[in-house]
C-alpha cells in the first residue's frame, strides 16, 4: 500500500472473477459473469448507561456480535450457480430424443384448457403430391421418397386435396420436390414438402374428420401444449399425432439441500485502476436472497447472500477471510 493522499490507493470497481469450491476443496467452478459482489460487515455492541445522574450517559460499550455477509449477483444460469442459489441437488440428464406419437387417444380434455402433450418442439411433415397412379395413400402407410430415401408414416391423407401428413420420419426427412413418392403400390410426384408447427388431430368416431388449428384447436408447439376450443367442432373422442425434436435437457430438485456452503475466491482485474485484490472466503453459507427472475426486462440476475462462518481447518485468527493486496507499480 502507499502513503495517504496517493491516487494509486483509489480503486475503480468494475471487473473481476469469482470462483467457488467445496469448503476446504481445491477444485473450483467459475461463477461466470457477475452483476455485482459486495461484502458487508456489521458489529453489534452492548452499551451500559450510568444510573448515577440524569445524563444517562454511556459508560461502557462492549462488542457483542460480529457478522459479515457476501452478496453476489449471478448473471449466468450455470448448473453450479443454480444449485447454489436454489439449494438444489445434482443435475440429472433427462434428454428428449427425437421421436413421434401416432394417433394416440387423448385423455379427457376440458374445452379451452391446455393439455400437456408431454413433449417439446412438436411438429408434423406435410407432403403435397400430384395425381397418384396405382391406388391411393391411406392412414398407416409408409411413404418413401425414391430419390431422397426419406420416409414417413401417414397420420392423415386427403386424396381430394392431394396431401399426406406424416409422423415417424426417417431417412433424414430430406424430401426433394419433384421426386417420386410412393407406398409400394400407389405413387405420385412430390410437389411440396413443409415442416409445420402443427399436429394431426382427428375424430375417433368419424375417421374422415381432420380438425383445423385455429378453428378447432390451438397449439403452442415449442411447449407441447394443446387446447381444444369450445367454439370448434372437436368431439369427445379424438386422437392426435405428431413428431418431436431432440432436446437436450437436465433437471434438479430445488430446496432439497439443507444448506449450501462453499469456499469463494474473488480476484479483481489487474487492469482496473488502483490496488488489485484477491479475497478468499474460507466458508460461506449461501442462500437465495430475493427473487428468482423468470419473466421481465433485461438479464435474469440471481441474487444470493452468504454468511461468513468460521472454517476450523484454518489456523487460529485466520478462520474467516483472507485479503491479499497487490499495489500498482509507480
Amino acid at each position: 500500500m502507499y502513503l495517504a493522499s496517493d491516487p494509486r490507493n483509489i480503486r475503480f470497481n468494475g471487473s473481476g472473477r469469482g470462483y467457488v469450491a467445496a469448503v476446504q476443496g481445491t477444485s473450483f467452478d467459475d461463477l461466470g459473469e457477475l452483476e455485482s459482489i459486495s461484502a458487508s460487515i456489521s458489529v453489534t455492541n452492548d452499551t451500559m448507561y450510568t444510573t448515577r445522574d440524569a445524563s444517562r450517559a454511556a459508560i461502557i460499550e462492549q462488542e457483542k456480535l460480529r457478522n459479515a455477509t457476501l452478496t453476489v449477483g449471478l448473471r449466468e444460469l450455470t448448473e453450479e450457480n443454480l444449485k447454489i442459489a436454489l439449494l438444489g441437488g445434482d443435475f440429472q440428464a433427462q434428454n428428449q430424443s427425437a421421436g413421434y406419437v401416432n394417433l394416440a387417444t387423448a385423455a379427457a380434455a376440458v374445452d379451452d384448457k391446455y393439455v400437456d402433450l408431454g413433449h417439446l418442439n412438436v411438429y408434423m411433415r406435410k407432403l403435397t403430391h400430384g395425381t397418384l397412379a396405382g391406388g391411393s395413400f391411406a392412414k398407416g402407410d409408409t411413404i418413401t421418397g425414391v430419390t431422397s430415401s426419406a420416409t414417413g408414416v401417414v397420420a392423415w391423407a386427403d386424396g381430394t386435396a392431394k396431401i399426406v401428413e406424416l409422423v415417424n420420419l426417417g431417412g433424414g426427412d430430406d424430401w426433394i420436390v419433384g421426386e417420386t413418392i410412393g407406398n409400394g403400390t400407389a405413387s405420385g410426384t412430390l410437389t411440396a414438402s413443409e415442416k409445420l408447427e402443427d399436429i394431426v388431430v382427428v375424430d375417433d368416431d368419424t375417421p374422415a374428420t381432420r380438425y383445423i388449428q385455429g378453428t378447432d384447436y390451438t397449439l403452442d408447439p415449442d411447449y407441447g401444449l394443446l387446447r381444444i376450443l369450445s367454439a370448434g367442432a372437436v368431439g369427445a373422442a379424438f386422437s392426435f399425432a405428431y413428431n418431436y425434436e431432440a432436446v437436450t435437457k437436465k433437471y434438479m430438485h430445488a430446496f432439497t439441500a439443507g444448506s449450501v456452503e462453499r469456499k469463494l475466491i474473488f480476484v479483481t482485474d489487474k487492469d482496473d485502476r488502483g490496488t488489485r485484490f484477491r479475497m478468499t472466503f474460507w466458508r460461506v453459507k449461501i442462500n437465495l436472497n430475493g427473487d428468482f427472475p423468470l419473466l421481465g426486462e433485461g438479464a435474469a440476475i440471481l441474487s444470493v447472500t452468504g454468511t461468513l462462518l468460521a472454517d476450523t481447518a484454518q489456523p487460529a485468527g485466520q478462520k474467516y477471510w483472507k485479503m491479499e493486496a497487490m499495489p500498482k507499480a509507480a
